[in-house]
């Protein structure tokens, strides 16, 4: 059985973002539309040829939404409306740093802050309260607080937990689809 790529909207922005939207591409989705954040996603969409935006809410990306799969945001700053979700047949995922514990803003300076060594990148879907949806795949990994104590340095440990945890949430939606499984 041939398996469809996932057509999607992407958001983002950062190093993570476009470290989210390399792997988006090589896990072979059909990228429709890009609202970068910033000039980072913004230059890279660009040399992909894909269509760039400015926000979710236009009605021009509502109607590619109409005819796409997922939402993905990594980084991107646009807080999405429940209505805007609901336009995609899978509705969007949103990948965060330390889910578990740190939603919203700035979880990277309230883990340094923390008691825990244990950080993580987690992928879940998307519902109009920031980041309690659905966790969908979430992967841990111990910080040494002594050699990585600033933010940069953690985010530089995590980075390639972006690529792996949005390529393996990716995996588990493409199968639901294969099987018959909608959120």
């Amino acid at each position: 059985m041939k398996i469809m790529p996932l057509k999607v909207v992407y958001l983002g922005g950062k190093q993570a973002g476009l470290i989210g939207l390399l792997t988006v591409v090589s896990f072979g989705c059909q990228v429709k539309a890009v609202v970068p954040r910033d000039s980072i996603v913004g230059d890279m969409a660009r040399k992909l040829k894909y269509p760039i935006y400015d926000s979710v809410k236009q009605e021009e990306v509502k109607d590619i939404l109409y005819g796409v799969d997922l939402l993905i945001s990594v980084h991107s700053k646009e807080l999405v409306p429940a209505e805007v979700l609901d336009i995609a047949g899978l509705g969007g995922i949103n990948v965060h740093p330390c889910l578990y514990k740190y939603k919203g803003l700035h979880p990277i300076s309230r883990f340094l802050a923390g008691d825990t060594s244990s950080a993580s990148v987690g992928v879940h879907y998307m519902v109009e309260a920031v980041d309690c949806g659905e966790v969908i795949r979430e992967i841990f990994v111990d910080i040494n607080k002594g050699k990585a104590s600033t933010v940069a340095e953690v985010y530089n440990i995590l980075y390639p937990i972006y690529a792996m945890v949005l390529f393996e949430a990716l995996e588990i939606l493409q199968g639901g689809i294969m099987y018959g499984v909608k959120k």
